[in-house]
């Protein structure tokens, strides 16, 4: 790699993406970093850990009137984040699932755990489950879209008696104004289609969304709380922070987590809880901690087809919540029991093959062939030669025959580093926007909130093969990354079009024998030992890992 102090430099080579690196490696994203951390010492926290209590109201739903409406991760969820949140000591903790998730007992926990917390401690109400949109009443005019978010709880129907079970946007402001007027602070997380757009149609699909359709409503005998909350904003609440699943275009998807099905973003807030989510090792996860945390341990873990929004952002160090274990507990945790990167060697890629002959994928490393289309990660229609991801879309073509084999083995090998970039991420975004790159598109990217010095970079095109780019040199080999934010920018070049990946390992030793393979990895049938190959270079070592799906054609 060509490298001037200053300077962008094109990178030569027959890489598809072309590549380009400013040197000095300054960015928009480090200035936002640099801002956010020194605002976050604007003001101190209302109570610090070792004096907050936390409590919880934990409600996951997946039994709903009428099973076309169904979820199959909901309750898992909940059970998660229980656990979770024992493990960081709560107070106390009300966990409720299926039929228990009636308007009256929600209502009720959660008025009483505010009751029972002080000012300064904090009370987490997750919700998994489905949201739904709905028209708002005449007389309230608090929308600019003319419609109220709900969340709809398990006896909800959209007639008479069953109308009652559900809760509207104005209704949750309603309860973290109580709250917030006690000096409580609240983290709400929604694990459904809550926030924004709601009302979206699904189209054929085998995943599951957490968005119903009920149809609309009659004989509603839901009451609504003062029109005052009808107007009100995140922004007004001083101490309560919103955490919905997903932006305003985008679906909530039920994805397999650890064998489970799960929401995403239910998962990576009980890692949070857990302790996974301060990185400054304080015992406390602060709101910049948590969206530095969530952002990038979602988006690996849907293909980056979700973002997880946190409103509203401010510029402080307020606590959050205190953390369940310390860095050095979670360590030990994870020699102990398994971790996140082991367990994911025993999850392998779920591959269904349609038209064709499955035998050309035998003997590749952590791929499991299913016959039914809506269990897998991936669809090959052999007959046609494309591969598809159940929510990515097409993601390969041109895999004919043994063509196969190097893009199936690819996904084996990202499902292997998704999982590890799940649980500890490094912050990682397309700044160009996240959408489809046609021939002669610039992308730009950029990396950062990594706490391990060494640097591996190189892309996976759809192919399956290597472009291996750095280390390039000794000097790279040798840097110390941890100050950096990295901002790389690529051209799209070639075809084959479909679904690029670049992956960013950062290390606490210069990894040589894993450069070494990458490096000969120039063509697909070479590449298909990446997964084993990681798995024996990576083993015992401490790393952290970021990937950036992107994705290409007309």
């Amino acid at each position: 790699m060509v490298m001037t102090t200053g300077s962008i430099e094109r990178r030569g080579g027959t890489g598809r993406l072309v590549h380009w690196r400013q040197a000095n490696g300054r960015s928009a994203m480090r200035r936002w970093l640099l801002a956010g951390a020194v605002l976050s010492m604007v003001a101190a926290a209302p109570g610090r850990a070792d004096a907050a209590a936390l409590y919880g109201l934990v409600v996951g739903i997946d039994d709903y009137v009428g099973s076309a409406n169904d979820l199959q991760g909901s309750v898992n969820d909940a059970r998660d984040i229980s656990q979770a949140l024992e493990r960081a000591r709560a107070s106390r903790i009300v966990t409720l699932t299926n039929g228990e998730a009636t308007k009256d007992a929600v209502s009720s926990a959660f008025a009483a755990l505010v009751d029972a917390a002080a000012p300064g401690d904090t009370v987490v109400f997750t919700f998994s489950g489905h949201g739904a949109q709905e028209p708002e009443p005449a007389d309230r005019h608090g929308e600019a879209d003319g419609k109220n978010e709900t969340l709809l709880l398990a006896g909800y129907q959209p007639k008479g008696g069953g109308t009652r079970e559900r809760i509207v946007d104005d209704e949750i402001f309603a309860w973290m104004q109580a709250a917030d007027k006690k000096g409580v602070r609240v983290v709400f997380v929604a694990d459904a289609c809550h926030s924004g757009t709601m009302n979206r149609s699904i189209g054929a699909s085998p995943v599951r969304y957490r968005v119903a359709d009920y149809g609309p409503i009659s004989d509603d005998e839901l009451a609504l709380p003062s029109p005052e909350f009808a107007t009100m904003t995140e922004d007004d609440l001083k101490l309560a922070t919103f955490v919905g699943a997903t932006t305003d275009d985008r679906l909530t998807p039920e994805v397999e987590i650890d064998g489970e099905w799960r929401g995403a973003l239910s998962w990576s807030f009980a890692r949070a809880i857990e302790g996974y989510a301060d990185r400054d090792g304080d015992g406390e996860v602060s709101q910049f901690e948590l969206v530095q945390f969530l952002v990038p341990s979602v988006a690996s873990l849907v293909e980056s087809q979700q973002t997880p929004q946190v409103v509203p952002l401010r510029p402080s160090n307020d606590m959050l919540f205190a953390v369940g274990r310390t860095a050095e507990e979670l360590q030990v945790a994870s020699v102990e029991t398994g971790s996140v990167v082991r367990r994911a060697e025993e999850a392998p890629l779920k591959v269904a093959v349609e038209g064709g002959d499955a035998g050309v994928l035998d003997g590749l490393t952590g791929v499991e062939l299913v016959e039914d289309a809506g269990e897998a990660d991936l669809i090959w229609s052999a007959g046609e030669g494309t591969v598809s991801h159940r929510l990515g879309g097409k993601v390969a073509e041109g895999a004919l025959g043994r063509q196969a084999r190097p893009v199936i083995a690819k996904f084996a090998a990202l499902k292997w580093l998704k999982a590890t970039a799940a649980v500890d991420p490094v912050t990682a975004r397309i700044t160009t926007g996240n959408g489809r790159y046609k021939i002669g598109s610039t992308i730009e990217v950029e990396i950062g909130g990594q706490t391990l010095p060494y640097l591996t970079l190189f892309n996976m095109p759809p192919d399956g093969k290597v472009e291996f780019f750095v280390p390039a040199g000794i000097g790279e080999a040798s840097k110390d990354w941890r100050n950096e934010v990295i901002r790389e920018r690529f051209q799209v070049s070639k075809p084959p079009y479909g679904a690029e990946h670049l992956v960013a390992i950062f290390s606490d030793e210069p990894l040589v024998g894993l450069h070494a393979v990458l490096g000969e990895m120039t063509t697909g049938d070479k590449a298909v030992v990446l997964r084993r190959a990681l798995e024996e270079v990576m083993k015992g070592r401490k790393f952290q890992v970021g990937v950036l799906d992107i994705y290409t054609g007309d």
